[in-house]
């Protein structure tokens, strides 16, 4: 295997993030920058640009099953939907500071995101909360929002199994499950001693691993 040195941003990456089928995959970082690459050669397709002012900083991205849409969470309050080949398709104004979005997984119905914002306060919008928020995106519709229930702010939410539950992480060591569709607290679990870092799933989401700054990895059985 011979490693690829790329350099295509000039700021900190945020996330990287492959398509279903491994060809492709995404780059986003603080630069603002979205880029599309081929995974056997490496090389730079092109880049996701929205209409008017780009981002200051895209912390999260995230691409359908079929590689039809390309979704993006900036760190000015905005969703922005994008056909894979680069066209931009739509935008939500979400407020707050964007830090996570994914598409559900009900595959040929991949029409849900779930996102995660830090709380902001601006002269526009007032006070924002910290929240996690499930969007309709065609055609744009907020379908829910955790805010008064979410103890402190989440750095990262993802979908459970069947597309039923939201499973997010949260600096103080904690996971939190909750009802995907009444936003209700299922599950609080006291996973780590630190910060959780991240987690990931199986693809039929029925086991996830999470990491944390205690220098521990924990595999976890979500049917349980």
């Amino acid at each position: 295997m011979r490693p690829y040195l790329l350099h295509i941003h000039e700021r900190p990456l945020t996330l990287v993030k492959f398509n279903y089928d491994g060809d492709f995959f995404i780059t986003c970082a603080k630069d603002g920058d979205v880029c599309l690459m081929r995974t056997e050669t490496c090389e730079r397709i092109g880049t996701y640009t929205p209409l008017g002012d780009k981002a200051g900083a895209v912390f999260a991205v995230d691409v359908t099953h079929d590689s039809s849409f390309v979704v993006t969470a900036n760190a000015d309050g905005k969703l922005i939907f994008y056909r894979f080949e680069g066209e931009q398709y739509s935008a939500i104004n979400h407020g707050g500071i964007l830090k996570f979005v994914e598409f559900n997984q009900k595959p040929g119905a991949q029409n849900m995101v779930v996102t995660c914002n830090d709380k902001f306060k601006s002269q526009a919008e007032g006070l924002v909360p910290n929240r996690i928020m499930v969007w309709q995106y065609d055609p744009p519709k907020r379908l829910l929002s955790i805010d008064d229930a979410l103890p402190m702010k989440a750095t990262k939410v993802k979908w459970g199994p069947f597309d039923e539950t939201l499973v997010s992480i949260f600096e103080e060591g904690t996971i939190i499950i909750w009802d995907a569709q009444k936003g209700t607290n299922i599950k609080l679990i006291q996973a780590h001693k630190g910060p959780v870092t991240g987690l990931n799933f199986t693809e039929d989401r029925m086991l996830m691993i999470t990491s944390s700054k205690d220098q521990c990895a924990k595999l976890w059985a979500m049917d349980e």
